[in-house]
């Protein structure tokens, strides 16, 4: 039987918005879900040419519908198109641009590989057979032009596929396969036409990041190898283009070849040639332990402070998480989020007469998210810090969302079916951290469950809010609703706002 789809779309605001509140919900788009759990929903911010939902239902026990959803800013719908995918087919990554949305699929136990194209303004689809040269683990996954490179490992090392959509052709990117290797991450430069791949390496105690950067067509044409500083060596990079000759490379380091981080680093690239890194470690940020309590955040400046009386450089343990990099007209910004890995006790176990306990991959759980300005030669300009409160996700992902207005940038994450925010000037914080609420479409609703609850900031000053909520009803008759939502939302920073009470949750304002 036919799944039933509810659209309930809201164009004014929903209930009476008290004029403290800054973060104004306008508009709620609402797809009923299905109890059996079978069916899956995404969404993609296109920016000013709106939003694409993806809509995923299992059918017949084998094969899936994908139905896509094109909307403009105002949450109307342009298109709806569909795409039957066989059952062998597994979906592995997504990738887009202001043209098309790119799924990445593989067939099990094969090489065979599947690349559907759609067109983000007609709602045509297009699907690429093509077939790996072996199996490989894929890990990564972006498209230039007409060509995909897919890169992940094969027997723990490193390959990087390109893929032409013209003849079907794959084939291997050359000097990449190597041990003790592993791909930080694969940009592209539509500007230039060109691909980089960054690589880390751990060889004998030893470690290098490599930049190799590649024509479309695959040819070589450059390895830029970062050897330790001082004992700082890269973890990871962001590449951001600047113009046909200068880029920026923007990322973390750590001391002595590990993976936790000591601070940041800043470096300008031009025509591949890498100029000398900046390094900024985390004790140099004005604001980085500002998450911290008054009096422990104290503590820890003071300790630093006596080590390097000491003579002694400070140590760090931080797991950052580094975002794309946003430019704004002024100056680029850099957020990264600081997480560690969440275990619990499975129970006890036993093997070769020895007791032990297994421990489970829960998920990350973040702290805080810190907050960089820097120019287009690297140089630092100022860093600002935002306290996450007890938020986890199963996947690493960019929790926190910045959207800008004017000379103010708006920080904001979700939690429990809230949007917490934090308006920042700089290295000032302008409106200390509040709540809001993701409300429902209609008066008298009561949200039972919050799942999966995502936030992105879409363009301007506006946010998105989406995820999955049970509902109740004192109008329905019969069980909860479940629902895919998407909350549209504008944030006006010039509205007067109470100063938030000192509690637990604002660190800042109690001990």
């Amino acid at each position: 039987m036919k799944k039933l789809i509810e659209w309930c779309l809201m164009g004014c605001l929903i209930g009476a918005t008290p004029l403290w509140a800054q973060l104004a919900q306008s508009q709620r788009l609402e797809f009923k879900t299905s109890s059996s759990g079978n069916e899956y929903y995404d969404l993609t911010p296109l920016g000013e040419a709106g939003i694409l939902v993806t809509q995923r239902q299992e059918e017949y026990y084998i094969n899936e519908k994908w139905t896509f959803h094109r909307y403009d800013t105002l949450l109307r719908v342009r298109w709806t198109t569909e795409f039957k995918l066989d059952y062998d087919l597994k979906p592995l990554l997504t990738y887009h641009n202001e043209d098309f949305a790119f799924w990445l699929f593989e067939e099990a136990d094969s090489e065979k590989i599947r690349v559907l194209r759609l067109d983000l303004q007609t709602g045509e689809t297009e699907i690429f057979k093509g077939n790996l040269l072996t199996k490989a683990s894929i890990s990564h996954f972006k498209v230039l032009g007409n060509t995909a490179f897919i890169g992940g490992y094969f027997h723990s090392r490193p390959v990087v596929f390109a893929f032409s959509f013209f003849d079907k052709t794959i084939k291997a990117l050359p000097h990449l396969y190597d041990d003790n290797t592993e791909i930080s991450n694969i940009e592209i430069d539509p500007k230039r036409n060109l691909l980089n791949v960054l690589l880390y390496t751990f060889k004998r105690n030893k470690c290098h990041f490599n930049i190799k950067t590649y024509n479309y067509e695959g040819r070589l044409l450059k390895d830029a190898v970062v050897n330790p500083e001082n004992g700082n060596g890269l973890i990871s990079g962001k590449i951001l283009p600047l113009d046909e000759n200068f880029s920026l490379l923007v990322g973390n380091y750590s001391q002595s070849c590990t993976q936790y981080s000591q601070g940041l680093y800043f470096s300008r690239i031009q025509d591949t040639e890498l100029d000398q890194l900046q390094w900024v470690d985390f004790s140099k940020l004005e604001n980085f332990f500002n998450y911290l309590k008054p009096k422990r955040k104290q503590r820890v400046i003071d300790k630093i402070s006596k080590q390097k009386e000491e003579g002694k450089e400070p140590k760090f343990r931080y797991r950052l998480h580094v975002h794309d990099i946003i430019q704004t007209p002024n100056e680029f910004v850099l957020v990264a989020e600081v997480y560690y890995p969440v275990y619990h006790n499975a129970g006890a176990s036993y093997g070769a007469g020895v007791r032990g306990f297994s421990h489970d991959f829960e998920g990350y759980r973040y702290t805080h998210a810190i907050v960089c300005g820097f120019d287009k030669t690297g140089n630092l300009l100022w860093d600002n810090c935002f306290a996450i409160q007890n938020v986890e996700s199963y996947d690493l992902l960019d929790m926190v969302q910045v959207t800008q207005q004017g000379d103010l940038l708006v920080l904001g994450y979700p939690h429990e079916g809230k949007i917490n925010t934090e308006v920042i000037k700089r290295s000032k914080v302008v409106q200390e951290p509040q709540e809001f609420e993701i409300k429902t479409a209609q008066e008298g609703d009561k949200v039972l469950n919050n799942d999966k609850g995502l936030l992105t900031a879409w363009y301007d000053r506006y946010f998105l809010a989406f995820g999955i909520q049970r509902i109740s009803s004192e109008k329905q008759i019969g069980p909860a609703r479940e629902v895919f939502y998407i909350n549209k939302f504008a944030y006006d920073p010039t509205a007067p706002s109470p100063q938030p009470a000192a509690t637990k949750e604002n660190p800042r304002k109690s001990e």
